[in-house]
């Protein structure tokens, strides 16, 4: 499976019924407030899960299933993980709808 190398997703754990296991922030000390590069992707063939792997704050690699993952940005950057900031609208220079990260393109 090919996946975009500019693609970041954020940590939304699903704490819905049967959550998957690890649990992103729990277990792999992933911080809801960054936004984390997507390294590759896996999909056993034992299960419907597809697992991201990604690099967590404290550089450890892990593999993170697609249900604690939203889709965030496509961003042309080489770190492993960006702080989530609010976008500024360029007109009024006040804070926008949405987000982005510093540092990315402000295309959607």
């Amino acid at each position: 499976m090919d996946v975009d190398s500019r693609l970041f997703v954020e940590i939304h754990p699903f704490d819905g019924p049967h959550p998957p296991h690890p649990h992103p922030i729990d277990e792999g000390g992933f911080d809801p407030s960054m936004v984390y590069k997507v390294l590759g992707v896996f999909n056993p063939s034992e299960t419907s899960e597809c697992y991201f792997m990604l690099a967590n704050p404290q550089r450890q690699i892990w593999f993170i299933p697609q249900r604690h993952l939203l889709a965030y940005r496509l961003i042309d950057s080489d770190e492993f993980f960006l702080p989530k900031v609010e976008p500024v609208d360029r007109a009024s220079g006040r804070a926008a709808r949405g987000r982005m990260v510093a540092g990315g393109d402000d295309s959607r």
